[in-house]
């Protein structure tokens, strides 16, 4: 079988990140023996072609098409000179003019990828979808299109729309670049410095500082649990807007937590494998996420994760292997994390159960039979 994958957005990737989401399920099809390809997007660039070599004899290969970027759409002029050499096409979201019109003209190839999914706040997002429900998607034949999503909440999401022939898969890790042998993981002086800090115990929270990740509750749970567990540490590394940033530092402050709340902007990726190790729980008072990549970065690596109700733990988690507590009310939050974390052993049969979790079924290697199955189901529904 051969595949595109097709990350529709104008945005410029940088193939040397460890976590790009097409390439790794693309290098999990190779193994295989799927032939799969990339289309990322190129700019003002001409189109070319870039060879991924990995496993050391297996490959994949890189379009990178010139586009267009119009309202956060990316416009392909030369994607239809590639799109008839692959059996199967999988498109990022259904939502989009590339997706639309994929859809329209090679529906028998066509399976669409979706993460994004309801929240009231995504005022953005939300009339966007609600235009091109109106005038797009009536354009396509909903009985006929194959939809994959990252979550059981955006299986919902496109359900309601009137679209049957969805299914639930999620999102893998490329484990090639997660380290867990001890011996092998990199450290600097930042994760030395964490290692040293005796008798404590560490909360972690990875991610951009941003209203929606909602921050500032995070600090006020934290603070409740810290007058709870002795020696409480809050690593925090992320970048946000200025002004957001600010009034978190002002928040640490008014809090008392100048000695207690660690923060960096950055940590290297190959750093990160340490910084997980090194932590006891990991925090994400998130309002909306797609998925969440650093939950299942930190189930990986054996944390006990603390999270909302959203795409990623919706599907992941099953307060066996982690805790999602679906308030934001901060003495259910400090309870429940106070509850968890004073009892070692329950503490480590959570983390256990979250590492076999993902090692188990959310890498890439592991649901690329599931997005086997949904190309199948593809090309079926093609020659009925």
């Amino acid at each position: 079988m051969k595949v595109l994958i097709v990350r529709p957005s104008p945005n410029k990737m940088n193939v040397n990140t460890y976590n790009l989401q097409e390439i790794g399920l693309a290098k999990a099809l190779v193994r295989k023996g799927c032939v799969c390809d990339v289309m990322y997007y190129c700019g003002n660039e001409k189109d070319h072609i870039e060879k991924i070599v990995f496993d050391e004899n297996k490959s994949l290969n890189i379009l990178w098409l010139h586009g267009k970027g119009i309202l956060r759409e990316g416009i392909y002029p030369s994607l239809k000179k590639y799109v008839p050499n692959y059996d199967i096409v999988q498109v990022g979201g259904y939502v989009g003019l590339t997706s639309c019109w994929l859809n329209r003209k090679y529906p028998e190839k066509i399976v669409n990828y979706q993460g994004p999914y309801y929240y009231k706040a995504n005022q953005g997002d939300i009339k966007k979808a609600a235009v091109f429900d109106r005038l797009l998607l009536p354009l396509q034949k909903k009985k006929n299109m194959v939809v994959a999503t990252k979550s059981i909440l955006a299986t919902n999401y496109i359900k309601d729309k009137g679209i049957e022939n969805v299914t639930t898969i999620g999102v893998g890790l490329d484990l090639d670049n997660l380290l867990r042998d001890s011996e092998s993981i990199e450290e600097n002086e930042f994760i030395k410095e964490i290692k040293e800090i005796k008798n404590s115990t560490l909360f972690l929270y990875i991610g951009v500082l941003e209203e929606r990740r909602n921050i500032l509750f995070l600090l006020e749970v934290f603070q409740k649990v810290s007058k709870q567990i002795e020696n409480s540490k809050l690593i925090i590394i992320g970048k946000g807007k200025q002004n957001y940033v600010a009034m978190c530092k002002e928040k640490l402050i008014e809090l008392g937590l100048e000695n207690d709340v660690i923060y960096r902007e950055k940590l290297e990726q190959k750093y990160m494998p340490a910084i997980y190790q090194a932590s006891d729980a990991f925090l994400l008072p998130t309002r909306y996420e797609i998925f969440g990549m650093v939950l299942l970065e930190a189930m990986y690596y054996g944390l006990p994760v603390f999270t909302t109700y959203n795409g990623g733990s919706s599907t992941l988690i099953n307060n066996e292997n982690g805790i999602i507590i679906e308030n934001t009310d901060c003495n259910e939050w400090s309870e429940k994390i106070v509850k968890v974390l004073s009892d070692k052993k329950e503490c480590d049969a959570i983390g256990e159960k979250a590492h076999r979790t993902v090692e188990k079924n959310y890498t890439w290697d592991a649901l690329a039979n599931k997005f086997l199955s949904v190309y199948e189901k593809r090309l079926r529904n093609t020659n009925e």
